[in-house]
C-alpha cells in the first residue's frame, strides 16, 4: 500500500466567529524551550535516525503542507478554534483483566493439561496467571461504574504464547498481561470467550462508557529464533539488510512503498529466522504473521540507536513494520477489531519502537473507516515512554490523536510527594509542542503512575517513608484532585482507588482486586484501610474510591474543568496554580493546591477576572476570594489540600483587540531544523487565540495551530517541506467580537541537518 500523507483528520478545529473570547496576562516565567536543530540527542545510526521526523524528510519532501487548510477571515489569516476531542468529557478506568476478578474458575488454566509452565497458571507467582477474566469484569462494571468513570481501558485480550523463559518457574513467566500475543483472531482463553468479550462492551456500553483495547503492533510472542544462536543485535551499519537478490537497501528509504524489495529468509537479514518449534510454524493469526521475513531479525534491542526501531523488545518477535505487507496487514486486522467487538478506541502500546512512517499511514487507515462507518470520535492514544514532549509530540505532530503524558505523570509525582510545584509548571511550559491544526496538550491522556513504572501510592509512600497513614491518605487524595483538575483526559489504574502501593514496578505493580496469594502482595500496606490485597478489594466505601467518584462528578459537572484552556500561574514552593476557562461559558475557575503537609502556605498570584468573587466548589472548602482590580488573587491552602473555585461573573471581551506581532521567524530570515518554533506576542493582558498559519510557495493558507494561552507559539513540523521553500507566516488574533488583527512575515525553509 502507498502511503499518503493526511491533510485533514476528523478532530480538525471548527472555524470560528470572532467571538473568540478570553485570557491571562502572566504566563509562566519558564523559558521557552528551544526546538532541536537537526536531530534528537537519541542516539542514532546512519540509516536510522532517532528523529522520527528526519526519516520522512529524505524520502517524502514535498511542497505540500502536512496540515488542514482554512478560508481565511477577510483580511487576515485563518481563524480556527482551539482544536478539542469530544472525548475530553471522559475519565478512563484501567484493568489489568487477569489481576481484576475472577468470575469464572473453569477457565484457569485456559482447558490446557499438564503444569504452570504449559498453562501459565500459578497464582501465588507475581509472574503467572492468577486468574481474572472476562467475566469477573463484567460482573464488576457496576462498582467501575461507581467511580463515576466512563470509558474502560483493558490490557491485551487475544490469545498469546502462553509461558516464555528458560524452561524452569523461576526462570519464566507466563503472558498474563497480553503483551505476547500470537493469534489476534481469538480471545485468550484465560480470559474467556468471544461471546464473553462482546457481553462486556455490550455491557460497558449501556452503562455508558467507552471501551478501548490495549493493542500491540510493534511485536508479537516470541516463537522466531535464530539460526545462530545468538541475539545480539546486529545493527544496519555493520549488516544491512539486503533483498533476495543480495543487494543492500535501506527500509527507512522505501517503508510502505511499492518499492520496498523482495525478501529472502536466508539472505536478507543480518541473523537466519527460523521457529523455536516447528509447530510454531501455523501458530499466529492472520497467516501472514507467520512469514518470518515480515520481522526485523536483528537480536534484542539495546535501546540505542536503530535498535529503538529493529530489535526485538526482550525477545519478542518485532514486527518490520516498513514491510508494505505489515503495514497493510495490521491496518486491516485492527479494522476488523474495531468493527468486530464495537470497540471506541485504543491505546497503543511501544509506539515510539515502530517507524514514524507506519503511524502516519496507520491513523490515516484508521481514522478515516472509523469516520466513515459511523465512529467519527474513535480515539487512540500511544505510549511514548520518557518524558520528553519533542518526541511524544512528534507522533501528534503526525496523525495520531493522543499519547501518554509521561512527563507530567513525573512532575506530579515530584509535587505530590512534597516537591515544589516549579517542575510542574516547567512540564506544563511544554505544552506548545504539542499544538497542530487538530491536536494539544488537552487532548493528552494523563495518569499518575501505572502498571510498569509503579502505583500512584508507591510513589508517594517512597518519597514519604516515615509519614503517617493519614498523610499518605492525604496525598493520595491530593493526587486525585489534580489529576481530575489538570487539562488532559484522566487515567485511573485499577486498585489505586483501594489505596494499592506495591513496592515497584512492573510485576510488583499487578496486584489482584480479588484475594491474592502472591507473597509479594499479601504485604502490601493498602493506604486509606487496614485491608491488603490479600482480602478482597472491591469496597465502594473506602476514602479513596469515595473521592475519585465525587472527583468524576465534579469534573462532569463544569465543562471548564474537562476542555477548558489552562493557565498555569508560577507561584513557586509548594504552591501549585492555574486557571481553567471554557471558552464558550467564558467563567473563570482558579484550582491552587499545597504539597506542605504541616504549614499553612499564603498563595497570592494573578488571575483574569479583576474585581470578581470567587466561591469554593471542590471537595475542600475554601474561603471566598475577591480579586482587586488588577485581579489579585489570595488564599491561605491548608498542608496538603486542593481547593477548586468558581468565578462568580463571566469574564467581559475587551473594548478592542490588542496588537500583534511576530517574534519568531524574523522577516526575511531562514528556519533551519525539523521543528521549529514560531512565535507572536500579543501586546494585552487578555485572554487571546492566535491561529498560526502559512502559505507555502504562494499555496492557499495552511492551518498549523492555535494557540490560546501566552506565550503564544506554535512547533512548526517541517519534515515534509522541501529545502529552500518560502513560508509566508500569518499570526491572527481574536479577544472578542471586535475585528481581528493579524502579523505576517516571511522566511525560507532551509536545508536542516
Amino acid at each position: 500500500m502507498a502511503r499518503q500523507r493526511r491533510h485533514c483528520r476528523a478532530t480538525a478545529p471548527a472555524l470560528v466567529t470572532l467571538t473568540a473570547l478570553a485570557v491571562l496576562a502572566a504566563a509562566c516565567s519558564s523559558a521557552a524551550p528551544e526546538e532541536p536543530s537537526g536531530r534528537s540527542s537519541r542516539e542514532t545510526s546512519a540509516s536510522q535516525p532517532a528523529d522520527p521526523t528526519e526519516a520522512a524528510s529524505r524520502k517524502t519532501e514535498t511542497t505540500a503542507a502536512p496540515t488542514a487548510t482554512a478560508p481565511p477571515v477577510p483580511g487576515h489569516g485563518p481563524v480556527a478554534a482551539p482544536a478539542r476531542h469530544p472525548y475530553l468529557d471522559r475519565s478512563i478506568y484501567f484493568v489489568m483483566v487477569d489481576r481484576f476478578e475472577n468470575g469464572d474458575t473453569s477457565n484457569d488454566t485456559a482447558g490446557i493439561d499438564g503444569g504452570p509452565l504449559d498453562h501459565g497458571f500459578l497464582p501465588t507467582n507475581r509472574g503467572y496467571h492468577h486468574g481474572g477474566d472476562l467475566r469477573g469484569l463484567i460482573d464488576r462494571l457496576p462498582y467501575i461504574a461507581g467511580l463515576g468513570v466512563n470509558a474502560l481501558w483493558i490490557t491485551p485480550p487475544f490469545t498469546n504464547r502462553y509461558v516464555q523463559g528458560s524452561g524452569t518457574i523461576a526462570a519464566s513467566s507466563s503472558s498474563y498481561h497480553g503483551y505476547w500475543q500470537i493469534d489476534f483472531d481469538a480471545i485468550d482463553p484465560h480470559l474467556g470467550t468471544e461471546a464473553d468479550m462482546i457481553e462486556l462492551v455490550d455491557a460497558a456500553h449501556d452503562l455508558g462508557m467507552a471501551v478501548f483495547f490495549d493493542a500491540v503492533l510493534n511485536h508479537t510472542g516470541d516463537v522466531i529464533t535464530f539460526e545462530e544462536n545468538s541475539f545480539a543485535y546486529r545493527s544496519t551499519s555493520a549488516y544491512p539488510y539486503r533483498d533476495a537478490d543480495g543487494n543492500e537497501f535501506d527500509p527507512a528509504e522505501v517503508a510502505g512503498s511499492a518499492d520496498f524489495p523482495e525478501l529472502d529468509p536466508a539472505a536478507s537479514f543480518p541473523y537466519t529466522p527460523k521457529f523455536t518449534d516447528p509447530a510454531y510454524a501455523t501458530a499466529k493469526s492472520p497467516d501472514w504473521l507467520n512469514d518470518v521475513a515480515l520481522y526485523h531479525n536483528r537480536g534484542n534491542t539495546t535501546f540505542h540507536g536503530d535498535s529503538n526501531i529493529y530489535g526485538d523488545f526482550f525477545g519478542l518477535d518485532d514486527l518490520f513494520t516498513e514491510h508494505p505487507v505489515v503495514v497493510e496487514g495490521l491496518i486491516e486486522l485492527w479494522l476488523d477489531v474495531i468493527e468486530r467487538y464495537d470497540i471506541d478506541g485504543m491505546r497503543v502500546d511501544t509506539m515510539k519502537h515502530v517507524d514514524i512512517e507506519f503511524w502516519d499511514a496507520f491513523a490515516a487507515a484508521v481514522l478515516d473507516r472509523t469516520a466513515a462507518d459511523g465512529k467519527p470520535d474513535f480515539f487512540f492514544f500511544g505510549e511514548v515512554s520518557g518524558a520528553d514532549p519533542i518526541l511524544a509530540s512528534t507522533y501528534t505532530n503526525r496523525g495520531v490523536p493522543s499519547v501518554l503524558d509521561f512527563l507530567v505523570d513525573a512532575a506530579l509525582a515530584h509535587y505530590v510527594g512534597g516537591g515544589n510545584s516549579g517542575v510542574v509548571v516547567q512540564a506544563f511550559d511544554r505544552d506548545d509542542w504539542y499544538t497542530d491544526a487538530d491536536t494539544n496538550a488537552s487532548m493528552l491522556v494523563t495518569f499518575f503512575g501505572n502498571h510498569d513504572e509503579g502505583r500512584m501510592g508507591y510513589f508517594i509512600s517512597r518519597a514519604n517513608r516515615s509519614a503517617s497513614e493519614e498523610v499518605l491518605l492525604a496525598r493520595m487524595k491530593l493526587g486525585f484532585d489534580l489529576l481530575f483538575a489538570i487539562r488532559g483526559i484522566p487515567t485511573v489504574y485499577y486498585g489505586d482507588e483501594q489505596g494499592f502501593t506495591g513496592s515497584g514496578g512492573d510485576k510488583l505493580a499487578r496486584q489482584s482486586m480479588f484475594p491474592s496469594v502472591t507473597p509479594e502482595y499479601i504485604d502490601d500496606d493498602n493506604i486509606g484501610s487496614d485491608v491488603t490485597p490479600a482480602a478482597d478489594n472491591f469496597d465502594p466505601d473506602h476514602p479513596l474510591y469515595q473521592h475519585v467518584a465525587a472527583l468524576t462528578a465534579l469534573r462532569g459537572g463544569h465543562p471548564a474543568l474537562q476542555r477548558g484552556a489552562q493557565i498555569t500561574h508560577d507561584v513557586g514552593g509548594p504552591i501549585l496554580a492555574f486557571s481553567r476557562l471554557e471558552r464558550d461559558e467564558r467563567v473563570e475557575y482558579v484550582v491552587v493546591a499545597n504539597s506542605n503537609q504541616s504549614l499553612t502556605v499564603p498563595a497570592r498570584f494573578d488571575v483574569l477576572s479583576s474585581d470578581t468573587v470567587f466561591r469554593s466548589i471542590g471537595l475542600n472548602e475554601g474561603p471566598p476570594v475577591q480579586t482587586d482590580g488588577n485581579g489579585e488573587f489570595f488564599v491561605e491552602v491548608p498542608p496538603l489540600t486542593a481547593y477548586v473555585y468558581r468565578a462568580s461573573d463571566m469574564l467581559p471581551h475587551p473594548d478592542e483587540t490588542p496588537d500583534i506581532r511576530f517574534l519568531r521567524p524574523s522577516s526575511g530570515g531562514t528556519i533551519p531544523s525539523y521543528r521549529y518554533r514560531i512565535e507572536a506576542e500579543v501586546d494585552a493582558s487578555t485572554y487571546a487565540e492566535v491561529t498560526f498559519s502559512a502559505q507555502i510557495d504562494g499555496g492557499e493558507p495552511i492551518l498549523l495551530g492555535v494557540d490560546e494561552t501566552a506565550p503564544y507559539r506554535i512547533y512548526w513540523d517541517t519534515s515534509q517541506i522541501s529545502d529552500n521553500t518560502e513560508a509566508v507566516f500569518t499570526a491572527t488574533v481574536v479577544t472578542g467580537p471586535t475585528p481581528p488583527r493579524s502579523a505576517t512575515t516571511t522566511a525560507t525553509v532551509g536545508a536542516r541537518p
